[in-house]
Formats: structure tokens, sequence, C-alpha cells
């Protein structure tokens, strides 16, 4: 069943890298003003592209996690501690601007507390990050 997903990623990703390479010579072969059908053609294979990744990367775990259960476990337990912690940053985050600097800006309260949790989750998962390397480090030392 696992070659037979790799057999057909590999296959997919081969026949849209085919065509939208040749979309792509068919751009330049024509300059700098293609015409709206090449341009047309090469957004639907970008459209196309996209939404088989999508596909594959909602429909490959599951297909992993229903073949070993016993991991899908462990991958839940870490999904459920990144939304928990999404959440703990969302909590630390605040709105610092002045409602004429959310003006000036053209945002909203709501947003600039939400671009602030991003931030702050992104120094969580990066901190982990360090954390991680910094222990694969050592822990090899002592193997």
């Amino acid at each position: 069943m696992d070659n037979l997903m790799k057999n057909i990623f590999k296959g997919v990703s081969i026949i849209l890298m085919v065509i939208a390479a040749g979309y792509q010579i068919a751009v330049f072969y024509q300059g700098d003003s293609p015409s709206d059908t090449v341009l047309d053609g090469y957004f639907w294979v970008a459209y196309i592209a996209f939404g088989l990744s999508a596909l594959f990367a909602i429909l490959f775990p599951i297909i992993q996690m229903a073949a070993n259960p016993k991991d899908a476990v462990k991958s839940l337990i870490v999904v459920a501690f990144l939304v928990a912690l999404w959440f703990v940053a969302y909590a630390l985050s605040d709105n610092s601007f002045t409602p004429a600097q959310l003006e000036k800006m053209e945002t909203t309260a709501q947003t600039s507390v939400l671009v602030g949790a991003g931030l702050i989750y992104t120094y969580f998962i990066f901190g982990a990050a360090v954390v991680a390397i910094i222990y694969a480090g050592i822990s090899n030392l002592f193997k």
C-alpha cells in the first residue's frame, strides 16, 4: 500500500511538472506579453497542482493513521499540544495600538491580536526547535 501511494504521488507529480514546464516554455517563447490562453492554462495547472497537493497533504496522513493506529495516537497528542500552544500564544497577545494607529494601518484590534499571537506562536516553535537541536546534539555525545 505504501509503495502504491508513493508511485501515485510520483506519477501525478511528474505529469504536473511536465505540463507546467510546457507552459513555462510557451511563456518564455512568446516573450513578455504571452497570450491570455497560455496564461490561463498556466494558472489552471497551478490551481490543479495546489488542489492535488492539498488533497495529498490531507489524505496521506489519514491513510497512514489508519494503517498504524499506535503511531496515530502519538501524532494526535502532538497536534493537541500544538493547538493548546496556539491558545496560550493567543492568550498572551494583546493589541498595543491606539485606535488612530489602527485606522492609519487600516486594520482592526482583532487582527492586531491575531498577528501578535502568530508571532508569539512562532517564537515558541522556534524555541522548541532550538531546544530539540541542542538536546539531539548532547544526547548523541553520550551514546
